[in-house]
């Protein structure tokens, strides 16, 4: 599921659907790296998932990236289904 970044009026533009504000917790990859954001403001369609977030709150995103500091931090294990023998 992609995030979209310009919010449609009170309906999923890729649906119909009826939208829900609420929150949610916010992947963002750059390069190698992966960031988690939570309490994330959002738009999430209620019949197919979609998930819409404001630019502004995109920017605040980016900027955290670069000035942030994060309340903590995790390691993530990584697996390879190739290396594991599995297709």
């Amino acid at each position: 599921m992609k995030t979209r970044t310009k919010l449609p009026k009170e309906r999923c533009a890729v649906c119909g659907g009826r939208l829900q504000r609420t929150t949610i917790t916010h992947e963002e990859r750059r390069g190698t790296n992966l960031y988690l954001f939570q309490n994330v403001p959002a738009q999430v369609c209620t019949a197919c998932g979609e998930i819409w977030i404001k630019e502004a709150t995109l920017q605040e995103i980016d900027r955290l990236i670069r000035e942030g500091e994060p309340i903590q931090k995790v390691e993530t294990p990584v697996y390879d289904f190739a290396a594991a023998g599995i297709q």
